[in-house]
């Protein structure tokens, strides 16, 4: 893991902008999130701002990118808005670049619940003894998939 010894210079840009480079390496993170990073390691929050916008300016860290690459990996999973939203949030991105991601969401997020429920459906045993319980466990499958409650109505109406 990375060290949880204090920078030399916490005010010096240049070291939190190797840091942040490192931190890169690992996975893509937001600005928001990158930041909140460097400041845990010790850097002041000027310094840590500054390697952010380093960072952004030399195109590794991309909240649009990466909003959309997560929103796309979820979709592709199964999971509704919300849980999308949710999990774009706590990356620390912002409201328009949360709802950017999410607007190629809604055409398809009806096709998708509709798929996972008819996935679930088909595992839920024998046609003749599946019953009510069966389809309020798919439904509570989908609420925890990030799907509103109007939509997994319809989906559980439309399954029948």
């Amino acid at each position: 893991m990375g060290t949880t010894n204090s920078p030399q210079e916490p005010d010096n840009a240049d070291d939190a902008e190797a840091s942040a480079l490192r931190v890169l390496r690992g996975a893509g993170q937001s600005s928001a999130s990158l930041q909140r990073k460097l400041e845990r390691r010790g850097y002041s929050s000027d310094a840590a701002l500054e390697a952010v916008r380093r960072c952004v300016a030399a195109g590794y860290v991309n909240d649009v990118a990466l909003a959309a690459s997560v929103a796309a990996r979820h979709r592709r999973s199964g999971h509704g808005r919300a849980r999308v939203a949710a999990d774009l949030r706590a990356r620390g991105l912002a409201g328009d670049v949360i709802a950017e991601a999410l607007d190629g969401q809604t055409a398809t997020e009806a096709a998708a619940a509709l798929a996972v429920a008819q996935q679930l459906w088909s595992r839920a045993g024998d046609p003749e003894t599946r019953d009510q319980r069966a389809r309020m466990r798919i439904a509570a499958a989908l609420q925890r998939r990030g799907f509103s409650a109007a939509l997994v109505v319809r989906v559980m109406r439309a399954l029948i």
